[in-house]
């Protein structure tokens, strides 16, 4: 690969030209927004929807709780229901992130037996999709941990001054994108030390603040690009909400697809691996 501007060679792997610093053609063609929301589309078409009532029903009752903590109904102290809100956040989060790891690695058919349907066998497999990524909970709820507590120190500092507010909006949009790699690096870190056990340290795979360095520094030339990512497939999302959680479950089924493919260009070119930025 040859820099446009300078002519000088460069890696395959170079987001930018080391001699003038102009970002490179793998850069502008692998990072383009546009191009990973159109695979992710391809992708989320060939996929058939599932977990559509597991996606609903969780998401009903995370929105009954902001209900009942919003207008007061449980409580009326604030912290209080700060507290209450936060809390079910950190456990119930994780369940709508859970069935993504799935798209990172597909559970295969099971057998159709003679005895049995293909809408029976087609749920069995779902069933088992679930089960498999029960593993991935703790993990995911330490993730949602610390996003949480990121959130509610900043609630502690911005307060006082309305332009605080939009620091604070600017700050948390910060820590979104920045998180935004992490449940997908906790998918496949976890599968790396399954099936290389000698080379991924058990201490790693457990460090949650590890990941998210990981994904800090992976990130850090391509942090408008997750902070857009984060904003569409947000919007999106709100959207399907607004419109009585009808298009949801295809709507979050889009988004583990963006991080999924997201995930797949970093590891291309190895940006999880510079070790000169740890």
């Amino acid at each position: 690969m040859i820099c446009n501007n300078c002519k000088k060679k460069l890696s395959p792997i170079d987001l930018y030209c080391i001699n003038c610093g102009v970002p490179s053609e793998g850069y502008r063609q692998q990072f383009n927004i546009k191009t990973i929301i159109k695979e992710s589309i391809e992708n989320s078409k060939n996929q058939q929807s599932s977990n559509n009532f597991y996606y609903i029903g969780v998401t009903i009752v995370l929105l009954l709780i902001i209900y009942l903590t919003h207008f007061q109904v449980i409580s009326s102290m604030f912290w209080f229901n700060y507290l209450f809100i936060n809390i079910s956040m950190i456990f119930l989060s994780p369940l709508l992130l859970m069935p993504l790891a799935s798209i990172y690695t597909p559970v295969a058919p099971l057998p159709l037996k003679k005895d049995e349907s293909k809408s029976k066998t087609a749920n069995l497999t779902e069933h088992k999709k679930l089960s498999d990524t029960k593993r991935y909970y703790p993990q995911l709820v330490l993730f949602v941990l610390i996003l949480v507590l990121y959130f509610a120190v900043l609630k502690l500092i911005c307060q006082g001054d309305p332009i605080l507010n939009i620091v604070r909006f600017i700050l948390v949009l910060w820590g979104l994108s920045i998180a935004f790699p992490v449940p997908f690096l906790i998918f496949s870190i976890n599968n790396q030390k399954e099936e290389n056990k000698e080379k991924i340290s058990q201490q790693n795979c457990k460090n949650i603040f590890y990941l998210y360095k990981r994904g800090y520094y992976a990130g850090k030339y391509l942090r408008w690009h997750q902070l857009t990512l984060c904003l569409v497939c947000g919007i999106l999302n709100l959207l399907s909400i607004l419109l009585i959680l009808v298009p949801l479950p295809a709507t979050i089924n889009f988004t583990g697809n963006v991080m999924y493919i997201w995930h797949k260009k970093q590891e291309q070119f190895s940006l999880y691996n510079k070790d000169k930025d740890y």
